[in-house]
């Protein structure tokens, strides 16, 4: 066995942890996306308009748990003998395809949300533009990561401090390269200002409609107090009767009677404002939170960990870039480290069924359904 083959099975045996992780991503998105697209899609209908995009976002981390996690496992389990060059540009391109999708999804998403909570008197993103958007990211994906197949491919790899040439699944060196290279990182920048500014504006939006909700319950209190007041001094001053000569009893319980009447009316005024001063702060309080609503919190939520997940892979992918010889001059443990934080992007894929089960409640239920159905089946047929 040469040194190259040495270093080969060495390095297999390293990455068996990261082995395990991929396919416990494999295992948890294909089931828990699965679960997601069998729920939304057939489960709940009709599907409202916040929720349109959810079994076609599931369909695409399906796809990118199963595909990105494969096409992890391949390195992994070839980290120096990669050969085999069509298969190293076809799972890229499968990879940044599959993300794309979702990076699409989710900008049209915020986008959406954007338009529904902020902009309500204005155009709105119909049916048929939402159709006509998810053909549109569909070919948008594959034209983006077409270029992947010149870029990628089995380069050679220097083993660092031994005198042996291996080969490994990454970014061909060139001009080529270097642009496309460039113009994703442009895009995906853009793609986060998309991300990030609709749902900045959105919580901007929620925390003024929220302030103007607290400043009308206290406005509410303060004339409800006044209404008391007035209603107590006009209850006094109308039963207060200056002393008259008894010739003028007759007279005395005419006005008594007449200013009777009159605190009667005034009581049912003052009612009927305080009544209606206190439906005010409860619509203005059931509007906030059709503003701010679950479907718009949980979307917040899964932009964020899309971010989180994305971030280390395009700080890597930067690196690998512009540094020369960027993996060659990684240690064994440190290359295990990267890959680790570079695979760490299909978490995207399989967080969003978590994400549901803790926020959907409808979801939740569903599931818990299912659960508990498929224990019968099972004891049945264990007994």
């Amino acid at each position: 066995m040469n040194d190259t083959d040495h270093w080969n099975a060495y390095l297999i045996q390293l990455f068996i942890p990261l082995d395990i992780l991929l396919i416990s991503f494999i295992i948890i998105g294909v089931t828990g996306n699965g679960l997601i697209i069998y729920i939304y899609g057939f489960k709940m209908k009709p599907v409202k308009d916040g929720l349109y995009f959810i079994p076609y976002l599931a369909v695409a981390d399906l796809l990118g748990s199963l595909i990105c996690s494969l096409f992890g496992l391949s390195m992994t389990l070839m980290p120096l003998t990669y050969e085999f060059d069509e298969f190293c540009k076809f799972g890229w391109l499968f990879v940044s395809w599959t993300t794309n999708m979702s990076v699409f999804l989710l900008v049209t998403i915020a986008i959406q949300r954007y338009l529904k909570i902020c902009r309500r008197k204005g155009p709105m993103m119909t049916l048929k533009w939402k159709k006509i958007i998810m053909v549109c990211a569909l070919i948008l994906s594959a034209v983006i990561a077409g270029p992947s197949m010149v870029t990628r491919g089995s380069i050679p790899f220097q083993i660092r401090n031994k005198n042996a040439t291996g080969l490994i699944c990454g970014t061909v060196n060139g001009t080529v390269s270097v642009i496309y290279d460039g113009i994703l990182g442009v895009g995906i920048s853009l793609c986060c200002a998309l991300l990030v500014i609709p749902y900045c504006l959105i919580a901007r939006k929620t925390f003024i409609s929220l302030k103007k909700g607290d400043q009308s319950e206290v406005e509410m209190h303060t004339c409800s107090k006044d209404f008391d007041n007035q209603s107590t001094e006009l209850s006094i001053s109308t039963f207060v009767i200056e002393p008259k000569s008894v010739n003028n009893t007759a007279l005395q319980g005419k006005e008594q009677q007449s200013s009777k009447i009159t605190l009667d009316m005034e009581n049912n005024s003052s009612k009927n404002n305080r009544n209606k001063l206190k439906k005010r702060p409860n619509k203005l309080r059931s509007t906030n939170r059709k503003i701010f609503s679950q479907i718009t919190k949980t979307f917040m939520i899964i932009t964020l960990i899309f971010i989180m997940c994305y971030l280390p892979k395009i700080t890597i992918t930067i690196l690998e870039t512009v540094t020369t010889n960027f993996w060659e001059n990684q240690t064994d443990v440190g290359r295990l480290v990267l890959m680790f934080a570079h695979q760490g992007y299909i978490l995207n894929n399989i967080a969003n069924p978590f994400i549901y089960t803790l926020f959907d409640e409808k979801f939740k239920k569903i599931c818990s359904a299912k659960v508990y159905l498929l224990e019968n089946i099972a004891l049945t047929f264990y007994y």
